[in-house]
C-alpha cells in the first residue's frame, strides 16, 4: 500500500547544453514533445497562466484549518486568482514549476519549431516592419518595495480592450502556436524597476518559454544599481504580440556597450530543466557586482586599446 505523501524517485534525464547566442538551428536542446501527455494542455489549463474570471485569493493554512499548502499549490492558486507569473526575482522552487523534463525528441521538436517559424515568417524570423517597444535605458533599483504583481494584468486588459488572458488574446489574434501558453511579459522585470515597469510600454504578449528564458539573467542582476536594463520588444504592428525580445544589460559606466544580450523567440517552446540549468550557469557571474564591474571595465579597456592600436 502506497504511503500518503510518498514520492516516486525522479527518473534521470539527459543533459543538453546550448548557448543563447547560437543560431536557431544550433539551439536545439528544448521543445515540448507533442506525444508527451503532460505537455499538452487544454484551453482551460493553458489559461490558468493568464488569469481567468476566478478571483479567489490563495488560501493559507490559517484560513482553511488544514495542512500548510506546498509552494506548488500556492503557485497554482495564484494563477487561478489571475496573478500571472512574471520574471521578477523569484525563489528557487520556481525553476521546477516553470520548466519541463528533458525528452528524447527535444532536438527534433525545436528544429521543427524553427522550421515552421521560418516558413511563416514569425518570431525571430518576422520580416517586419516591426514596432519597437520598451522603457528605454533604466537603472536597476537596489530594492523594490512595491510588489503589486496583479497590476500588469489590469494594464494589459486595457491594452487589449478587455482581454486579460495573454493566451486567449493570441488565439483570437490567430498568432498562437499549437499547445503553447502565452504570458504577459515585462521588458524590465518588476523586481528590477518596481511601479514604472507596469507601463504599457514595458508589457507585451509572448510565450511561457520566452518569459522563462528571461528569468535567469533578470535574477542575476536584480538589486544591482550598476546595471542599466534596455530590453526591447519587436511588436507586430497594431497588436500587443512580441515577435521577439531583445534582452540587453549595460554597465552604467559604459552605456553604449552591452555586457549581456540575447534575442528570444516570442513563440519559444517551454524551457527544459537542463536548458534552464545551462542558462543559470552562463549568467551566474553577473550576480557578483564586483566581478561585473571589473569585467565591464576590462572589456571596454580592451576595446579602447584595440582602437588606439589601430591608429598607430
Amino acid at each position: 500500500m502506497k504511503k500518503v505523501g510518498s514520492r516516486s524517485p525522479k527518473p534521470s534525464t539527459p543533459t543538453n547544453r546550448f548557448s543563447p547566442y547560437a543560431s536557431p538551428t544550433q539551439r536545439t536542446s528544448a521543445s515540448p514533445s507533442p506525444s508527451s501527455s503532460n505537455r499538452t494542455q487544454s484551453p482551460s489549463q493553458a489559461d490558468s497562466f493568464d488569469g481567468g474570471p476566478v478571483r479567489t485569493r490563495p488560501q493559507r493554512a490559517a484560513a482553511t484549518g488544514g495542512p500548510p499548502p506546498s509552494a506548488a499549490d500556492i503557485f497554482k492558486q495564484s494563477q487561478a486568482a489571475g496573478l500571472q507569473d512574471t520574471h521578477a526575482a523569484r525563489p528557487a522552487n520556481m525553476e521546477a514549476l516553470r520548466t519541463e523534463k528533458d525528452g528524447p525528441n527535444d532536438n527534433l521538436n525545436m528544429l521543427a519549431h524553427y522550421g515552421s517559424q521560418a516558413a511563416d515568417k514569425k518570431g525571430i524570423f518576422a520580416s517586419g516592419p516591426l514596432d519597437p517597444r520598451g522603457l528605454g535605458p533604466q537603472q536597476v533599483q537596489a530594492s523594490v518595495p512595491d510588489r503589486d504583481k496583479g497590476e500588469h494584468t489590469k494594464v494589459f486588459g486595457k491594452m487589449t480592450g478587455g482581454e486579460t488572458s495573454s493566451t486567449k488574446y493570441q488565439q483570437k489574434l490567430g498568432t498562437a502556436e499549437p499547445r503553447t501558453d502565452y504570458e504577459i511579459l515585462h521588458g524590465m522585470g518588476h523586481g528590477e524597476g518596481g511601479k514604472k515597469t507596469q507601463s504599457p510600454n514595458n508589457l507585451a504578449s509572448a510565450s511561457h518559454g520566452a518569459n522563462t528564458a528571461m528569468i535567469p539573467p533578470d535574477k542575476a542582476i536584480s538589486g544591482n544599481p550598476d546595471v542599466i536594463v534596455d530590453t526591447k520588444f519587436a511588436m507586430r504592428p497594431g497588436t500587443q504580440r512580441a515577435e521577439y525580445v531583445d534582452q540587453r544589460f549595460f554597465h552604467k559606466d559604459f552605456p553604449d556597450q552591452p555586457f549581456f544580450q540575447q534575442r528570444i523567440d516570442g513563440d519559444r517552446p517551454k524551457v527544459t530543466q537542463s536548458e534552464y540549468k545551462q542558462l543559470k550557469e552562463q549568467v551566474a557571474p553577473l550576480s557578483d557586482a564586483e566581478l561585473l564591474r571589473g569585467a565591464a571595465h576590462l572589456m571596454n579597456f580592451s576595446k579602447k586599446a584595440g582602437s588606439s592600436g589601430g591608429d598607430t
